[in-house]
C-alpha cells in the first residue's frame, strides 16, 4: 500500500493518517506517528535558538558510562531543535540528564529576543546535560517538586546470574504456563497459531522491498511495524511447540530467523536508523532484541553478530549528540523515547554474552536511562498513570514500551524495579488510569491532546477505546500482582463488547497477557473517583454503570517532551459526559471525527501552532479548551498572541497543581491553583496574573465550577470558554442567570447555567468558522463590568431531560467573604458555598447565607481542615438562613470541606465511608497525599 502524499507544513500528520489506514494489518494499530515539528521548527544554530527560545541550562557530573562517540562540546550540544512552543526550551541531548539549579541571567546580547516576561536574573531548575561541563553547581538543592535520581537497589550483571535464553518475558515459569494454555479451546492460542501458519511458505521482503505484500509474504510495513508482530508470533509459536511438535516448531523458528535477519540487514537493503528521527526504533530495536532472545539457539554465530551489530548501530544513531534522534533522546517522555527505552533494554539483555557493547548498554540503561531519567521523571509527572500525548492515540504502544522492559529485566535478571526502594509504579498505575478515564459507555477515552483524524479509514472515530491497551494492561497488572487484575479482566470484557473488539493488540501479546482461567470481579469494586497526581488528572462518576455521569479534569505543568507539542494546552479544563453522550467537550478530540476530520485536524493544528496574525484569531492562539482566556485587543483587533503554552516544572517553575482533592461520597471536590503559570505573557506583563478553579461534583448529575481570576489589566478582554457538541439553545432560569440547553444527535445532553457574575453576556460561535460541518460550539462567558479580578460560578447539569435540570440561583450572603449557588430540583436540592478569599486559604470566623426553605445538602469549601463547627438554621417564611460558626460537633474534612443536610430546620451530617475497593489489599486505592 502506498504512503499518503506528504504536505510540507504538516507531513508527520500525513504519515500518521497513512498509518491509521493500515490499522488492520500493522502493529499498534491506533498508535501512529504524529508531527513533532510545527512549520517553523528546524535544526538551529545556537544563536538561532537563543533568538527564538530561552536556552536550556547546563551542568555536569561524571558520566556513568562511556559513550561510543566523543563527548559533545557545549556549543554543539546546544544546537537543539526549537520547541513546538517558542516559550519553552528544548532540552539537550547527551548520555545523561539531571535536574539541577542554574543561574539564569538576562541575555543582553544584540539581536537576542528577551523572554516573554520582564527579565531578571534568577535561580532556575533545569533538566541539564551532565557531560558538557567540568564542574557542577551543587550549592542550591533542588526543590521538593524536582525529580531526583532513583535510589534503586540494583546489582551489576557481573554479580547476577542471567537466565538462559529465552530470558525476555518467556522465562521458564512463564513459558511453562503458556505451554499449558496452548490448547484448541484457548482462543488466544488459536489466533496466534493461525497467524504463525499464515506466513509459512511465503517470502520475507527486505526493508527496501514491498512493504505491504499479500500473505503469506511479509514486508516491513510502516517502518518495521509489520515485521515485529510476525517475528514475535513465529518466535513464540516456536518456543511453545518445540518440545511437543518439533516439526511445526522448526518451520516457525526458521520463519522467525528469516524475519530477524531481514530486519537486521544493513547497507543498501537495510532500514536507515535515522528515518523519521528514529521512529522505527520502537519496531526494529525492540524486534531485534526480543527476536534474538527467542530464537537464539537457531542462530549461527555469524547471524548473531549481524543482529547485534545492526542493533548497536541503531542505538548509536539514537544517542549521537545533535544526531537524527537528538530532540527525542533529550527528553524521557514521548512515544519516540519510549521505543528507545524498550529497545535498549531488550538488546542489552538479549545479547549480553555475545555483544561487546551490551555490558555498557545495560549499565547505561539501568543506572542512567532508568534510575536517573525515567524513574524520577515518571514519579513526578506520571504518578497515577496516563499518557500526555493523546491517550487514545499514542498510549497503547507508549505504555507498553514503558512497562514491558521492567518485566524483561525481572525475567532476565530477577531484579524487581517496580517494587524497588524507589518504586516504578507506572505499570500498575496505568491499569487504574485506563479504567477511570474511559467514558461510562466503555466505548470512548478521555480524548485530550493529540488525536488524528480517521477520514476514509472506515474505522471507529478517533478517541475510541482500544481493546489492545486493556489486553496488555491485564497482563501487566497480573504479572506485578495488582489487586485490581480481576476487575480489569471484567472491564476488558465490557470494553470489548462496547467497541466490537476495536484495536486489539497482536496475537503474541494477547497469548502472553490473557489467561483464560483468570478470575474476574465486578467493576463496581472500584472507587468512584481517581486522582493521578503526576498529570493532575481527576476522574469521577456517579456509578460504574454504562449510563453514569462522568467528569474529567486536569491541572498540572506540561509533562510531555515540549519539542513535540503532542500534549495540548488545556490545564484547568473540565470535560463532562453522561453515558456515551458528551455535554462539555474536549474539542480538540471531538472535532477530528468524520466527516471532514482531516480538515478539522488541520484547523486545530493551525490554532495550536500557527503563526500569530492580527487578522486571523484562529492561528496560534490555542482557543479550543474549556479554560479562562485573556486577550489584548486594540480597536477591536487582536494585538498579541494569547492562550496557554508548554510551561514545565523544570524550565518554567510552573506551580500549577491540584491543590486539593477528595471524594465525600455525595460529592467530589477538586481545587486547582497556579493555573496562571500556564499562560503566555503579553509585552506589558502577565496576561493572567492569577487563576484558581474549583469543581464541586454533586452526585449524581450536577457540577459547580467556581473560578477566581485576575487578569494582567482591566483593559484586557477576558472570558470563560466552554465547548459543546451542538449549538446550545437558550432556556429559562432564575432572574439574572443565563441558561443554555444542549441536545446532541437527538439526545438531551444537559445544561449550562452562568450564575455569577450576574447578567453575564454569552456568545456562541462554531469552532471553526470554516469547519463544514461544525462539530463543536464555543460559548464565551463575559462579565458585565470590566475588572481585573472576577469570581465566576457556572453550573453544569447532566440530567436526562430539560425539566429535570436544577434551578440555579445565587445564595444571599449575610456574613463572611463567601459566595454560593442554590440548586433546586425535584430529584434533590443542593447548596454550594465557597470563599472569595485567596484560593487554598481557609476561611476564618462566622459565615452566614440565606437560601430558599427547602431540604438540601450543603457543601461548603475552604474552611479550616478537620475542624469542628456549629451549624444553625433560622427559618423565616419560605427562606432559611444558615449560620456556620467555628467550634462544634459538625466536622470539616481534611481538605476543609463541610458537608451536611438541612431538612425541616434540622441539621444532619451523615457518616459516610468513601467509595473504595473492598479488596483486602492494603494500599489500594492509593490515598491522595496533597
Amino acid at each position: 500500500m502506498a504512503s499518503a502524499p506528504r504536505r510540507n507544513w504538516h507531513w508527520r500528520a500525513a504519515l500518521a493518517a497513512t498509518a491509521t489506514l493500515l490499522a488492520a494489518v500493522v502493529m499498534a494499530q491506533a498508535i501512529v506517528r504524529s508531527r513533532n515539528e510545527h512549520p517553523a521548527t528546524h535544526l538551529a544554530t545556537p544563536l538561532a535558538v537563543a533568538q527564538e527560545t530561552q536556552q536550556a541550562s547546563f551542568a555536569a557530573s561524571p558520566a556513568i558510562t562511556a559513550r561510543t562517540q566523543a563527548t559533545p562540546t557545549v556549543a554543539s550540544t546546544r544546537a537543539a531543535r526549537i520547541a513546538a512552543d517558542a516559550e519553552t526550551a528544548v532540552q539537550p541531548s547527551s548520555d545523561s540528564l539531571a535536574w539541577t539549579y542554574e543561574d539564569s541571567p538576562c541575555d543582553s546580547r544584540a539581536g537576542v529576543t528577551p523572554s516573554p516576561d520582564p527579565c531578571s536574573p534568577s535561580r532556575v531548575l533545569a533538566l541539564v546535560d551532565t557531560g558538557t561541563r567540568a564542574t557542577r553547581n551543587t550549592s542550591a538543592p533542588a526543590p521538593a517538586s524536582a525529580p531526583v535520581p532513583a535510589a534503586v537497589s540494583v546489582q551489576a550483571l557481573a554479580t547476577v546470574t542471567l537466565a538462559p535464553h529465552p530470558r525476555l518475558l518467556l522465562d521458564s515459569t512463564t513459558l511453562a504456563a503458556l505451554i499449558q494454555r496452548a490448547t484448541s479451546s484457548n482462543p488466544q492460542w488459536t489466533a496466534l497459531k493461525a497467524q504463525c501458519d499464515s506466513y509459512i511458505g511465503g517470502t520475507v521482503e527486505y526493508p527496501t522491498g514491498n512493504a505491504y505484500p499479500n500473505l503469506p509474504n511479509i514486508g516491513q510495513g510502516y517502518q518495521g511495524s509489520s515485521y515485529v508482530p510476525a517475528l514475535l508470533a513465529e518466535g513464540m509459536c516456536y518456543q511453545v511447540l518445540k518440545t511437543s511438535n518439533a516439526s511445526a516448531a522448526a518451520n516457525y523458528g526458521a520463519k522467525a530467523v528469516d524475519i530477524l535477519l531481514k530486519m537486521s540487514t544493513s547497507g543498501s537493503q537495510g532500514q536507515p536508523p535515522c528515518t523519521d528521527s528514529g521512529y522505527g526504533m520502537r519496531f526494529y530495536g525492540v524486534g531485534m532484541g526480543l527476536g534474538y532472545d527467542w530464537v537464539y539457539e537457531l542462530l549461527t554465530p555469524a547471524q548473531r553478530t549481524q543482529v547485534y551489530t545492526t542493533a548497536n548501530a541503531w542505538i548509536t544513531a539514537w544517542e549521537t549528540a545533535n544526531g537524527c534522534a537528538d530532540f527525542e533522546y533529550a527528553h524521557p517522555q514521548s512515544n519516540y523515547y519510549a521505543g528507545y527505552f524498550h529497545a535498549k533494554a531488550a538488546i542489552a539483555l538479549a545479547t549480553y554474552e555475545d555483544n561487546p557493547s551490551a555490558p555498557a548498554q545495560w549499565s547505561d540503561w539501568l543506572s542512567n536511562q532508568f534510575a536517573v531519567r525515567v524513574q524520577p521523571y515518571y514519579a513526578l509527572h506520571l504518578a497515577g498513570g496516563g499518557w500526555p500525548e493523546g491517550y487514545s492515540n499514542y498510549a497503547s504502544l507508549g505504555v507498553l514500551n514503558m512497562t514491558l522492559p521492567l518485566q524483561e529485566v525481572k525475567t532476565a535478571t530477577g531484579q524487581d524495579l517496580v517494587h524497588a526502594s524507589a518504586p516504578y509504579n507506572y505499570p500498575l498505575d496505568s491499569g487504574e488510569y485506563a479504567m477511570h478515564f474511559t467514558w461510562p459507555s466503555r466505548a470512548y477515552f478521555d480524548d485530550r491532546d493529540t488525536n488524528h483524524s480517521g477520514s476514509g479509514s472506515g474505522s471507529q472515530p478517533p478517541g475510541t477505546t482500544q481493546v489492545g491497551l486493556f489486553q496488555q494492561l491485564v497482563g501487566a497488572l497480573g504479572y506485578w500482582g495488582s489487586p485490581h487484575t480481576a476487575i480489569l479482566r471484567q472491564y476488558l470484557s465490557e470494553v470489548n463488547a462496547a467497541t466490537s473488539g476495536f484495536g486489539a493488540t497482536d496475537p503474541w501479546l494477547q497469548f502472553l497477557a490473557l489467561d483464560p482461567a483468570g478470575a474476574v470481579s465486578p467493576v463496581s469494586g472500584l472507587p468512584l473517583s481517581y486522582f493521578a497526581p503526576g498529570l493532575g488528572a481527576v476522574a469521577a462518576r456517579s456509578d460504574w454503570g454504562t449510563s453514569a455521569s462522568w467528569m474529567s479534569f486536569r491541572a498540572a505543568p506540561y509533562a510531555n517532551n515540549p519539542a513535540q507539542g503532542e500534549e495540548f494546552f488545556d490545564q484547568g479544563s473540565l470535560a463532562l459526559v453522561h453515558g456515551g453522550t458528551p455535554l462539555l467537550l474536549n474539542a480538540t478530540g471531538w472535532m477530528v471525527h468524520d466527516p471532514n476530520g482531516t480538515a478539522d485536524e488541520n484547523l486545530i493544528y493551525t490554532d495550536n501552532f500557527g503563526s500569530f496574525s492580527s487578522s486571523n484569531i484562529y492561528s496560534g492562539n490555542r482557543q479550543e479548551e474549556n479554560i479562562f482566556y485573556v486577550r489584548n485587543m486594540s480597536n477591536g483587533t487582536l494585538a498579541e498572541q494569547f492562550g496557554q503554552f508548554a510551561s514545565t516544572t523544570e524550565s518554567n517553575q510552573a506551580s500549577t497543581k491540584v491543590a486539593a482533592f477528595e471524594d465525600g461520597g455525595s460529592y467530589a471536590y477538586v481545587l486547582a491553583t497556579g493555573l496562571q503559570d500556564m499562560y503566555r505573557s503579553f509585552a506589558a506583563g502577565k496576561a493572567v496574573a492569577n487563576w484558581a478553579r474549583e469543581v464541586v461534583y454533586l452526585r449524581p448529575n450536577r457540577f459547580v465550577v467556581y473560578d477566581r481570576t485576575t487578569a494582567g489589566s482591566a483593559s484586557y478582554d477576558q472570558y470563560l470558554a466552554w465547548h459543546f457538541p451542538a449549538s446550545p439553545t437558550t432556556s429559562t432560569t432564575a432572574a439574572s442567570g443565563k441558561r443554555l440547553d444542549v441536545t446532541y444527535s437527538g439526545t438531551y445532553a444537559g445544561a449550562m447555567t452562568a450564575v455569577l457574575p450576574l447578567n453575564t453576556a454569552l456568545t456562541t460561535t462554531a469552532m471553526y468558522p470554516t469547519s463544514n460541518p461544525a462539530k463543536a460550539w464555543q460559548v464565551q462567558v463575559r462579565a458585565p463590568a470590566t475588572a481585573v479580578s472576577q469570581q465566576w460560578l457556572t453550573v453544569f447539569d447532566l440530567s436526562t431531560s430539560s425539566a429535570a435540570v436544577a434551578a440555579a440561583k445565587p445564595v444571599t450572603v449575610n456574613q463572611g467573604s463567601i459566595l454560593g449557588v442554590q440548586l433546586a430540583a425535584a430529584d434533590g436540592s443542593s447548596v454550594m458555598v465557597g470563599s472569595t478569599g485567596a484560593a487554598g486559604t481557609p476561611m476564618t470566623g462566622t459565615i452566614a447565607y440565606t437560601v430558599d426553605n427547602l431540604a438540601a445538602r450543603h457543601v461548603i469549601t475552604e474552611l479550616a481542615p478537620s475542624a469542628g463547627y456549629t451549624v444553625a438554621v433560622a427559618t423565616t417564611g419560605n427562606q432559611q438562613t444558615i449560620t456556620v460558626t467555628p467550634g462544634g460537633s459538625t466536622t470539616s474534612s481534611a481538605n476543609g470541606v463541610l458537608s451536611f443536610t438541612v431538612s425541616g430546620g434540622t441539621v444532619q451530617q451523615p457518616k459516610y465511608a468513601p467509595p473504595v475497593s473492598g479488596l483486602p489489599v492494603s494500599g489500594y486505592p492509593r490515598p491522595y497525599k496533597g
